[in-house]
């Protein structure tokens, strides 16, 4: 059979049933459309958190914002990018992935429903390729987190804002990198890593804590611009020109309404995780504003770390040549 007659058939074949985008699975009708109780979800509000889950993939961009020419046209563009492209493509593969599922019951008892799917449609072979990848994208996301976290503790510690900046702010002579942030990220997520090992629930509540308190902090951030945002300097890339006002207005709503679904009771390791994270925070706040005064917590100077680290090279060749 041609190529293309083959995939024709296949996708009209019986495997492809689009009625299971409407089917609840286990779950009963009732109640499923519901906004729950006090701390209970309805099932349908619940998959609204699928897209706040990869909310901080995209969030490392403005973390790495000194490291990119031009970050105030270029991040915020390469944001809504991102945005736009993952969610599309994600979207398309949820929607396969639901419509080739078979058996409902049968899928919903195996612990790897979506590789007992690939591995189905496509094969022993190919199906274990296209599972090795997303275990090396699976990687790569943490390589990419891992980055995030050391570039915002070299950088609170070059701002002498992040405990122990003395050794942090550091960069390595040969390898012009900062060696001990990356040393000190990786040993603490290490050990929560272990903390939660025996935890037969652990990948949830990480990553709902990964999600939950990125959240306190984008709505908190988010409602601090809505309040200054008139005080505030003009920018000199991106600008949401007469968008800003709904944008931010939607922004905030979905936030809240994020939170709330926060509140179901599956949540507690998460919020007890975060809380603990929070109150850390909170009393290194406050010996900052005891030792430093509220003067001493200003913001610093934007500074160009690519000029210095030029600036260095340039005055490491001169003293090489003379």
């Amino acid at each position: 059979m041609p190529c293309g007659a083959a995939v024709r058939c296949w996708l009209v074949s019986s495997q492809l049933d689009f009625s299971l985008l409407f089917n609840t699975g286990a779950l009963s009708h009732a109640g499923y459309f519901s906004l729950g109780t006090l701390t209970h979800v309805g099932p349908w509000f619940m998959g609204t958190l699928l897209g706040a889950f990869t909310i901080v993939g995209f969030e490392s961009a403005a973390n790495l914002a000194e490291e990119t020419n031009e970050p105030a046209r270029v991040v915020p563009r390469a944001m809504w990018q991102a945005i736009v492209s993952v969610g599309a493509l994600g979207m398309l593969f949820l929607i396969a992935i639901t419509a080739l599922l078979g058996d409902v019951g049968t899928m919903t008892a195996s612990p790897t429903p979506i590789a007992d799917v690939i591995t189905r449609v496509l094969g022993p072979v190919v199906g274990s390729l296209l599972l090795l990848l997303v275990i090396i994208s699976i990687f790569a996301c943490g390589l990419v987190i891992l980055m995030s976290g050391t570039r915002l503790v070299w950088a609170m510690s070059r701002d002498e804002r992040f405990p122990g900046w003395q050794m942090l702010h550091r960069i390595h002579p040969t390898l012009r990198t900062p060696v001990n942030a990356t040393i000190l990220v990786s040993v603490v997520g290490e050990a929560i890593l272990s903390i939660f090992s025996r935890d037969t629930d652990a990948l949830f509540v990480l990553f709902s804590a990964a999600t939950l308190l990125p959240t306190i902090i984008y709505t908190v951030s988010v409602l601090m611009y809505a309040i200054r945002r008139n005080s505030l300097p003009p920018s000199q890339g991106f600008s949401l020109g007469r968008w800003e006002k709904p944008v931010v207005t939607l922004a905030l709503l979905w936030l809240v309404f994020e939170l709330t679904i926060f509140r179901d009771e599956s949540f507690f390791k998460p919020w007890l995780y975060v809380l603990i994270m929070l109150a850390i925070g909170g009393v290194y706040l406050v010996w900052l504003l005891a030792t430093r005064g509220r003067h001493g917590l200003a913001m610093p100077d934007m500074i160009a770390v690519d000029a210095i680290l030029d600036a260095d090279k340039g005055a490491e060749y001169d003293t090489a040549a003379h």
